[in-house]
């Protein structure tokens, strides 16, 4: 039983009172008793001494009724019978002289038989009674003769006295023991209590303090003994413990701080996975609060998964433990958080020992890398178009030089030919079949290295329906059009856009082989930082292109911007890659959603300051002119079709095959008063000088001359910046007359 040490000691001084007390009643009592006893006795002696003597009257004067009447003499309360015996010489009577029957003692006869001169008392004591012999003698009257003993008398005392005073002494030490025990018990339990057991129970009542956590002031030492001194050492331990909970108090908040500092998330756990500490980070990538996360296993706040299986990957807790290395995990490996969402990650787990190199522990380090493997996913995205973009620079080069003849040719060919006649027909479908080449070798030179897009303000508004109008235009689809008012302009280059938009309704259309409706719109958007990856924060134009097929399968979905991967049987593979492509030439950034219930991309395209210029002019519209042409072009087939447009156009025309012949020639009609009124010069001279630089030698010649720039889609910028180096126009390959026409009459204007 769990007792106060006051309870205690105030048991024990009552335990040892009591004893005392009932130690000293005994003694006192056994006094006692002896002292009544002896009182009894005594007066017993003198009463059967007084009755002893009234026999011995009555014998000498033979008065017997004096000897009958002896009661008088020893009448009492505690005188119970007496009785008187005659003594014969070898015997003692047996009948008594005041005819009671109450025999004498055996013992009282013995002794008077063997003493008949015996003049002593003889006792026999009972707890009920005492007996007391006393000798009868007679006197002789002659001293020479010794009395003759002739009976004795026998008086019975109570004992009741002796008990009444015992009781009373009893009684009386009882309640005296009482009183001084609850006196001393009080008193000495003050006393014990203030010099004690206070400095005790106040050393008591810091040590549950210091249990609890809490460091209390020292304590008071009001002594120099013991307890003053064990007082003065607690105090020196609780100031050694204030300071080292002190210390510990600043490093556990310099961890806290080194953790929310950390930019990577932190786990702590002991060796039975429990989650001791994690620190803000953790917080946000697990989804579980401070609060929360302590206290619960590993595995369940700290979920993780196989991003290619989805299978639950391995505790990384389990490895360290069993290896006692730092280990990390496989990649593709995905968080769950406490939401269900998903983000990717990498991590390394390390074990924590103490001082005996034991593992008391698990720090967890991991990190979000979603949108770092985002980034490295469009980065390989444009690698595989800069190296698909080597090859096929070279490639659509020269195939739209081919092109350049076909297409010219073609336009020739119609001039000449009526239009309502059945080779019109022809000529028209090879010059369409041209046009699909030239999108394809577009697409092709999308992929060149460096190349930029010839950019104005234009409206993304007006582009994206004539390509909704024109692509659908035979189909099955309807369309639907969500555009806000006052939609911003675009810096765009607008056959590129167009080929985009071409591309997304093409596999919109193909998506749904069965009919639906292909649902478009355009709106203004201004983006926070990092709220669309790779944009910056400003104000985007937002185009959204959305079917009603059967949707992309969750597998192709991170692939459907590569080069060359098609799941089409006639599909070129090149179509999104190329919309992917344009869109970041533009500065701009693609994003896809896809479902069962459909597909739709996201196009998002930096707003531009200026107001939107579209070009309307009707291509069948041939301009005539007249002047002096010098056209510079490596390959046979472009100066033979240019010459033989330029002729049909009504322009003289002079050629050279490369950049050094241009400037002779120029110089040379220069210096003769004759000079070219117009230059059409090829980008890209292969082994040989190329417009750019024979451009700047003719303009240091003549500083008013007019140069066009002509080329495909190339991996120089000067096709979209023409007129810093010195152009005055631009001129993109293939071409037909219709468009040659127009661009060499705005130059000769200007």
């Amino acid at each position: 039983m769990n007792l106060l040490l006051k309870t205690k000691v105030s048991l024990f001084i009552a335990a040892v009172m009591i004893a005392a007390s009932t130690v000293s009643t005994v003694l006192y009592i056994t006094a006692q008793r002896d002292s009544v006893e002896r009182e009894v006795i005594a007066r017993g002696i003198a009463l059967s001494e007084a009755l002893a003597r009234s026999v011995d009257d009555g014998l000498a004067t033979e008065n017997l009724n004096l000897i009958k009447n002896v009661e008088d003499i020893v009448h009492s309360d505690d005188v119970l019978f007496t009785q008187v015996f005659s003594v014969v010489w070898l015997g003692i009577a047996s009948v008594p002289i005041d005819q009671l029957n109450t025999p004498p003692s055996p013992e009282a006869i013995e002794y008077f038989k063997k003493n008949q001169q015996a003049s002593a008392n003889y006792f026999i004591k009972t707890p009920a009674w005492i007996d007391i012999y006393h000798p009868v003698f007679l006197d002789t009257h002659d001293i020479r003769i010794k009395d003759i003993l002739i009976g004795f008398v026998r008086l019975r005392v109570s004992t009741e006295p002796v008990s009444q005073a015992i009781r009373n002494v009893v009684l009386s030490n009882i309640l005296a023991a009482l009183l001084l025990t609850t006196f001393v018990v009080i008193t000495l339990n003050a006393l014990i209590g203030h010099y004690l057991l206070k400095p005790i129970m106040a050393l008591q009542r810091s040590v549950s303090r210091h249990k609890q956590g809490e460091f209390p002031e020292t304590v008071t030492v009001s002594s120099s003994d013991e307890i003053g001194q064990l007082s003065t050492e607690f105090n020196a331990m609780s100031l050694a413990l204030r300071e080292r909970e002190e210390r510990l108090a600043e490093e556990k908040e310099r961890l806290a701080v080194t953790l929310r500092s950390i930019g990577d998330a932190v786990i702590v756990t002991d060796v039975a996975g429990v989650i001791t500490m994690i620190n803000k980070v953790a917080e946000q990538h697990t989804g579980w609060t401070l609060i929360e996360a302590p206290g619960r296993q590993l595995a369940e706040v700290f979920n993780i998964i196989s991003e290619k299986s989805g299978n639950r990957c391995a505790n990384p807790m389990e490895k360290v433990l069993k290896t006692g290395l730092i280990c990390g995990l496989a990649n593709h490996t995905a968080l769950i958080r406490k939401d269900g969402t998903k983000i990717t990650i990498e991590d390394s787990a390390a074990p924590i020992r103490d001082r005996n190199s034991v593992i008391v522990g698990i720090v967890l380090v991991f990190r979000d890398v979603t949108e770092k493997r985002r980034m490295e996913e469009e980065l390989l995205k444009v690698e595989k178009l800069q190296s698909v973009g080597v090859l096929a620079g070279g490639l659509a080069h020269d195939f739209n030089n081919l092109l350049t003849s076909m297409v010219g040719n073609i336009s020739l060919a119609k001039m000449y030919i009526d239009t309502r006649s059945k080779a019109y027909t022809r000529l028209n479908e090879a010059e369409a079949a041209a046009r699909r080449a030239t999108d394809l070798t577009y697409q092709l030179l999308t992929f060149a290295k460096g190349g930029a897009p010839i950019r104005q303000a234009a409206s993304i508004s007006d582009i994206l329906r004539e390509a909704v109008s024109f692509t659908l235009s035979g189909t099955t689809i309807a369309s639907e059009a969500q555009i806000d008012d006052g939609v911003w302009a675009v810096e765009a280059d607008s056959g590129q856009i167009s080929q985009v938009f071409s591309n997304l309704i093409i596999n919109a259309v193909q998506a749904m082989p069965r009919g639906g409706t292909l649902h478009y719109a355009v709106r203004n958007t201004v983006l926070a930082d990092q709220e669309v990856p790779s944009l910056p924060a400003g104000p985007f134009v937002k185009i959204s292109i959305r079917d009603t097929g059967m949707g992309i399968p969750g597998e192709h979905l991170s692939r459907i911007f590569d080069p060359y991967f098609t799941t089409k049987q006639q599909g070129s593979g090149l179509g999104l890659a190329s919309v992917y492509s344009i869109v970041k030439k533009h500065d701009g950034h693609v994003m896809v959603e896809s479902s069962s219930s459909g597909t739709i991309f996201h196009i998002y395209l930096p707003a531009s300051k200026g107001e939107a210029v579209m070009q309307l002019a009707n291509a069948e519209v041939i301009t005539q002119g007249g002047g002096s042409v010098l056209v510079m072009d490596d390959e046979d087939v472009v100066r033979e079709v240019s010459g033989e447009m330029l002729r049909a156009l009504g322009y003289t025309v002079e050629f050279a095959k490369n950049g050094t012949e241009a400037v002779a020639l120029y110089q040379a009609a220069f210096e003769a008063r004759r000079p070219f009124d117009l230059v059409i010069m090829d980008l890209t001279i292969p082994g040989g000088m190329g417009g750019k630089e024979a451009v700047q030698q003719l303009r240091h010649l003549d500083p008013k001359i007019k140069a066009i720039v002509s080329s495909g889609y190339s991996n120089d910028p000067i096709m979209a910046d023409y007129p810093a180096h010195g152009f005055k126009g631009v001129i993109v390959k293939p071409y037909d007359i219709a468009n040659f026409s127009r661009t060499l009459s705005e130059v000769m204007k200007a």
